[in-house]
């Protein structure tokens, strides 16, 4: 009795644990970042971040994550970053679209500039 008592609590742990590992390999987030001249011909400019691990095509993939952490994928929570832009008009369009913990996210906003763009979103995000 004691043997098969130790054989199903060893395999209730295991198929506990499954769930776990699983959830472990796959990414707590993940974005499509664009920044789109809004006015005129332009390049627009994208790149790809995936959180947990840290990764993609974005040129700062772990502190642009550490930031996304700190507001729970909520971009639209991210803080300022001080300092100066160049007064120039020339407005761009950032979207961040994908999902966190599961949750579809969704951010769009046009920014007077680049610099302003940037620095509106934490100063890694859309900085590539």
């Amino acid at each position: 009795m004691r043997k098969t008592l130790a054989v199903i609590g060893g395999m209730v742990s295991i198929s506990l644990a499954a769930p776990a590992a699983a959830e472990a390999t796959e990414p707590v987030g993940g974005y499509r970042l664009t920044v789109a001249p809004v006015q005129g011909a332009g390049r627009v400019a994208s790149a790809s971040l995936r959180c947990g691990p840290d990764g993609g095509s974005h040129p700062d993939p772990v502190r642009a994550c550490d930031q996304l952490r700190r507001v729970n994928g909520n971009v639209a929570r991210l803080p300022e970053r001080p300092g100066r832009c160049t007064l120039e008009y020339a407005p761009v369009r950032v979207r961040a679209h994908g999902t966190w913990k599961g949750r579809p996210r969704d951010y769009a906003r046009t920014y007077s500039n680049r610099c302003a763009a940037i620095r509106g979103t934490g100063g890694v995000l859309f900085k590539f």
